[in-house]
């Protein structure tokens, strides 16, 4: 059911290439692309690593084959496509004055140095890290407490990847208000923040 699978995007011609795959964006106006996919994961890892803190304030257009965004103390969060140790299809990497660490959806780490683990034993289940997402969500159940990966924090990814399309859109710096969630004094923008929808759907 063609119709019923482009839900609230706008009406397209049936595409079997749409639906496999990294081939699935439902199109129509801005979508997501490889930004808000792959994003989705990655920009939430990222997140948890700084407590699932607000998103960042500024993000800029592609340079260099990447995309930039600064967080309010000053760190950045960087989109890239190449130059990846292959350690998965989802692949974060964190840098700091002490070094590096890149991991994957494979589960395994990579450090620019063995002391960064500070003791900590890097363990795994069948490949995936002991503290995987699955395991993580059973964990919460009984004491009705929140995962790491609950709705605010993917909402938080999410607002970050759209804001990084919007930069990569206008193919320019743009500012976000994260109390608001609005680009600050910028229309041309905050057209781009919500799509019409396609009949019957409504939110």
């Amino acid at each position: 059911d063609w119709d019923t699978y482009l839900g609230t995007a706008a009406r397209r011609p049936f595409n079997s290439k749409h639906l496999y795959g990294f081939h699935f964006e439902k199109g129509g106006g801005l979508v997501g692309g490889g930004v808000l996919e792959l994003g989705s994961h990655t920009v939430d890892l990222c997140q948890w690593s700084v407590n699932d803190c607000p998103p960042p304030i500024e993000y800029n257009p592609p340079a260099n084959g990447e995309i930039s965004a600064t967080y309010a103390d000053g760190a950045q969060l960087i989109f890239r496509e190449k130059n990846w140790i292959p350690l998965g299809s989802c692949p974060v990497r964190f840098e700091g004055e002490s070094g590096w660490g890149e991991a994957g959806d494979s589960g395994k780490l990579v450090l620019s140095s063995p002391e960064l683990l500070a003791g900590r034993v890097d363990e795994e289940i069948d490949g995936y890290p002991a503290t995987f997402p699955v395991r993580d969500f059973q964990d919460c159940v009984k004491p009705r407490s929140q995962p790491k990966g609950n709705a605010v924090a993917a909402a938080r990814a999410h607002i970050v990847c759209h804001a990084a399309n919007v930069a990569l859109f206008l193919n320019r710096t743009v500012k976000l208000d994260i109390e608001k969630y609005e680009f600050i004094n910028d229309d041309e923008a905050n057209r781009l923040r919500s799509e019409a929808l396609r009949e019957p759907y409504r939110i």
